[in-house]
């Protein structure tokens, strides 16, 4: 598994008490499903980018409508 897809995993279950599962980041489905809402994943995005030290780009991030995408995107930086 990858280190970003790690690291988010890791940093959801820290900021929102949520436990993040593969089948549900391939389910394609919305934070929000989980309960996290927009300014939990502002913290959560904030907390990846401390933990693995890039910047992601907002218009990137605006982009990505569910988890799946955002982890395809965060694996740009594996």
């Amino acid at each position: 598994m990858s280190r970003t897809k790690e690291t988010l995993k890791a940093v959801v279950l820290d900021r929102a008490e949520v436990e993040l599962t593969d089948e549900y980041i391939d389910s394609g489905k919305p934070f929000s499903e989980l309960g996290i809402d927009s300014l939990d994943t502002i913290e959560i995005l904030v907390s990846v980018e401390d933990e693995l030290d890039i910047e992601l780009d907002n218009d990137r991030l605006d982009d990505c409508k569910n988890v799946k995408e955002l982890v395809e995107y965060l694996s740009e930086f594996d």
